[in-house]
């Protein structure tokens, strides 16, 4: 692993310590809900969407990731948002 990716694997570890509370429960939420959507990926289009703004999409999806998301509804969310 080179430093740029090291630097980076910091940050995401930084900001998710400092929000994994709420991006589990976020998680959470949407994963109590029934699937409407193929791998429920309908349930994480907003939240890839409020998080990419601010972190970028790659990282929105590395943090859901972390915080226990369907890893396939994620990535299907994200093909609609790039």
């Amino acid at each position: 692993m080179n430093k740029a990716e090291q630097i980076k694997n910091q940050y995401i570890k930084s900001i998710y310590n400092s929000i994994q509370l709420e991006l589990k429960t976020m998680v959470k939420q949407a994963e109590q809900r029934p699937y409407t959507t193929k791998n429920n990926y309908g349930k994480y289009i907003p939240l890839l969407t409020m998080l990419k703004t601010q972190l970028g999409l790659d990282n929105a999806i590395q943090l859901l990731t972390m915080a226990g998301g369907n890893k396939e509804g994620i990535l299907d969310a994200s093909s609609f948002l790039k």
